[in-house]
Parts: structure tokens; C-alpha cells; sequence
């Protein structure tokens, strides 16, 4: 899991913040470290057995296009992949209590994208499964608060209206960027930020996020709420000129 944007909600804050959760069965590990192994030598060519983390910012740039549609190309062939977004818009943290703060706007959002996961994992084609969860470090972040408040909701302190946490190998751990499925996850989030930072009736910026529509997590066929969940106003998402080709599989 990884994020993209910042955590602010003041007037210099991005528009947005956002969580990011791939999920892949442990017997398809090797598809995710061969994907991530293929960016890293694309990346590098002048050293293609290098072990530098792939990072969105630095390595897929705007002006690295070519870089953006291979990167989610590659992600997209990944048969049994599942992924999960948790939007926050700013304009809408605003009128939620406590979001001001932006360890509270942490320990939330990660809250809204573990619920979907548990809910994934017990759905999960096949058969339920157990999710192992490994979320990107946070600069300046102290996780284990996260971590208490999360054990916090679990132990139904707080309502959650049925998340199987059951599913959810607890507690869940936080790791560097070395991890393949950090970076994998990590290129998911900028596939969304790259398109969310598009005008509303810009098609072309979602282009390479609609190449992986098909892992998004749907319940029941619905994509809003489960694979695709916004907190506040979900115009944020749905008044976007693309988000009806989103809704497809």
C-alpha cells in the first residue's frame, strides 16, 4: 500500500490525497517481483540489475510518457492483481472534525482502505484468503499511534458495520520503498494522481489508469465505495468525463 499527494488541508495543500492497496496471492509473488524487476531495468538501462526502488516522482516524470504507459501496461497484465483507491478530496476534509489534523487524516484514510481489503481478502476468487498488509513508511509519521487506533476500530470501539478484520493478518507492518509491492502500489497511486490532476473533461490524463480498470475491486459489480472509495463529495471522482469508462471492467 502507498499514498500519493499530501496531508495537509490548508490553502497551499494538493486538491487531493490518496491510498493505494495492491493485492496479489502469495502463489503469484513471483508476477509482482518480475513486474517490478522489468520497470527497474527499464529505468536503469545503464545498470539493469540495479536494486534502486522505483518511485513515481522520480521515475515517471510528465515528461516521461512512454515510461507512464509501459509502467501501466506492465501493471495490467497482472492477471490476478486487485486494486484498491481511497480518494480524499480537500474541499471535502474540510467539513469533517478532526481532519485538520494530519495524523488523524492518516489514521483514517488508512482505516478506509484496510476495511476494503479485509472485504477483499474475504471475497477473494476462489476462495477467502488472509491478507498479509504491508504499508509504505511514512516520513514523520509515528505508526504505532496508527497502529492503536486501528486496534482501537477493530476491537469495536468504533462502528464498522461488519469489516471482517478476521482476514486481515494483524498487526499490519510498515516498510521501505524496497519492498516490490510497495513500488507496484506506488505506480498505481501516481496512475490515479496523474489523472485526478487533469481537468474534469480531460480524457487523455486518465488514459493509462483506465489500462488497469479491470483490478479494481468491485462487490457485488459496484465499483463505488469498494474499489474506488471517496470520502465527501463523490464528484470529486464521478463528474469526471472518464469515470463511466472507469465503472467497466
Amino acid at each position: 500500500m502507498d499514498e500519493t499527494g499530501d496531508r495537509g488541508v490548508g490553502p497551499n495543500a494538493s486538491d487531493f490525497f490518496a491510498m493505494t492497496a495492491l493485492m496479489v496471492p502469495s502463489e503469484d509473488d513471483w508476477n509482482v517481483r518480475t513486474t517490478a524487476g522489468g520497470l527497474r531495468a527499464l529505468i536503469h538501462t545503464s545498470r539493469p540489475d540495479t536494486n534502486t526502488p522505483l518511485h513515481w516522482v522520480d521515475h515517471f516524470k510528465a515528461k516521461h510518457a512512454d515510461r507512464r504507459l509501459r509502467a501501466a501496461r506492465s501493471l495490467a497484465l497482472m492477471p490476478s492483481a486487485k486494486v484498491i483507491h481511497v480518494v480524499v478530496p480537500k474541499r471535502s476534509a474540510r467539513n469533517f472534525a478532526g481532519m485538520s489534523d494530519g495524523v488523524r487524516f492518516y489514521n483514517y484514510t488508512t482505516r478506509l482502505l484496510l476495511e476494503r481489503v479485509a472485504h477483499a481478502a474475504k471475497a477473494w476468487d476462489g476462495g477467502p484468503r488472509f491478507a498479509v498488509v504491508r504499508l509504505g513508511s511514512v516520513k514523520g509519521m509515528n505508526h504505532s499511534d496508527t497502529e492503536a487506533y486501528l486496534n482501537f476500530v477493530r476491537q469495536g470501539f468504533v462502528e464498522t458495520w461488519g469489516v471482517p478484520w478476521e482476514h486481515i493478518k494483524w498487526p499490519p507492518t510498515w516498510t521501505g520503498t524496497d519492498w516490490d509491492g510497495i513500488q507496484l502500489a506506488d505506480i498505481h497511486a501516481g496512475l490515479l494522481n496523474a489523472a485526478l490532476r487533469g481537468a474534469m473533461d480531460d480524457e487523455r490524463c486518465a488514459e493509462n489508469l483506465l489500462l488497469c480498470k479491470h483490478q479494481l475491486y468491485r462487490r457485488g459489480g459496484s465499483l463505488l465505495g469498494y474499489g474506488v472509495k471517496v470520502m465527501g463529495d463523490k464528484t470529486f471522482m464521478t463528474g469526471r468525463c472518464w469515470w463511466r469508462k472507469m465503472r467497466v471492467p
